[in-house]
């Protein structure tokens, strides 16, 4: 259910914003539909019928970004780092290397001579 309700939301993405491209801006001469003489809406109706689809998909998407954030957060009730120590790792790495064994000292008897 999770993976199609992504999907719808990723369409309902692709044309909320297709149709905020295609209208025309204040002041704008020309968008990306406008030019043709033999155009079945007149500009302001064009206007009219694309702000109200992208209302529409608007509230779409947003109810589908509710459900899904609800859907997603009944899931898992404890994070990724619960597991993890907060201890702090060294920063160099010679405190990775592992001491087995204290490093050979002179025998007394050479320190004598």
């Amino acid at each position: 259910m999770v993976t199609s309700l992504m999907v719808f939301h990723a369409v309902i993405s692709v044309l909320l914003i297709v149709l905020v491209l295609l209208q025309f801006g204040k002041g704008a001469e020309a968008g990306l539909m406008g030019g043709a003489s033999d155009a079945v809406f007149s500009g302001s109706q064009q206007g009219n019928i694309l702000s109200k689809i992208t209302v529409v998909l608007t509230i779409i998407f947003i109810g589908n970004c509710l459900i899904l954030a609800k859907m997603q957060s009944g899931k898992e009730s404890k994070s990724l780092l619960d597991s993890e120590a907060p201890i702090a790792a060294p920063l160099n790495s010679d405190s990775a290397v592992p001491a087995a064994a204290p490093a050979p000292t002179e025998a007394p008897a050479q320190q004598a001579k």
